[in-house]
């Protein structure tokens, strides 16, 4: 038997979308109880449950992939397929009832995303991308803006305590913002996905784990825009930066972010 096709792949992402939605929509609402990580950050039940669940279907499904996942670890193996794991992307929002959070799952092999699904359930949002078939959302293809200008472009960042705890972090914020026709600090995930959408032209923030943007590395591409750290290197590098751009405006980002 040969190795599925990437839109096998990801139909069966979508299912596990479907399986992370299901436990993360009956834990939300309200305040959401959290334990604090050994790095500071939170964790509910649903991220532990929804990480569980996902892990299970995938040894059933695909035994001889890797998994990599913010709550029960793994690495990205460079010899085998591996499912890349975010159950909660934006704990706090969920925590708190905002309704954007997202599981986010990627399929990385040979170092390159594959597969890119971005489930937010209490948005009604499902974003969805494998390698030569284009990204979808909510099952409509999406593509990235035809904007040329800095000036021109709708700009989001993560954060702002993540740009002041790096060295000349606000002269990098800066550098964009005060160039941009408009900024906005969506943060997460969500800001990835506007640009690949077309929404947003630019977005970018410091510091990620491989899980935060799995997903997103594939999606954003097959929209026709460009991921990468903000030096032009591989965003799924534990403690990367990241930059999503519609692609045109990709060199002028970088070189504003040296």
């Amino acid at each position: 038997m040969g190795q599925p096709s990437p839109g096998e792949l990801r139909d069966f992402a979508l299912t596990l979308a479907d399986a992370a939605d299901a436990i993360t929509l009956d834990f939300f609402g309200g305040q959401v109880a959290a334990d604090t990580k050994t790095d500071g950050s939170p964790v509910t039940a649903a991220d532990r449950a929804v990480e569980s669940a996902l892990r299970e279907r995938i040894a059933v499904d695909y035994p001889d992939h890797a998994i990599l996942g913010e709550e029960e670890g793994g690495e990205i193996d460079g010899g085998v397929p591996t499912w890349v794991i975010d159950p909660i992307d934006a704990t706090k929002n969920f925590m708190r009832g905002l309704p954007v959070y997202a599981t986010l799952i990627g399929l990385v092999r040979d170092g390159t995303a594959m597969v890119g699904v971005a489930s937010a359930p209490a948005m009604g949002e499902r974003w969805e991308a494998a390698s030569g078939l284009g990204a979808r959302r909510n099952g409509e293809p999406v593509s990235v803006s035809a904007v040329a200008r800095v000036e021109d472009a709708h700009v989001c960042h993560g954060g702002l305590r993540a740009f002041r705890d790096i060295a000349d972090g606000w002269a990098k914020l800066a550098a964009i913002a005060d160039r941009a026709w408009r900024t906005r600090g969506f943060g997460d995930f969500w800001m990835h996905l506007l640009v690949a959408g077309g929404m947003a032209d630019i977005a970018f923030e410091p510091e990620l784990s491989p899980w935060d943007v799995a997903a997103l590395a594939c999606i954003v591409p097959e929209a026709g825009g460009r991921i990468t750290a903000w030096d032009g290197g591989d965003p799924l590098i534990a403690g990367s930066s990241a930059l999503s751009t519609n692609a045109v405006l990709h060199e002028t980002s970088m070189s504003l972010l040296k």
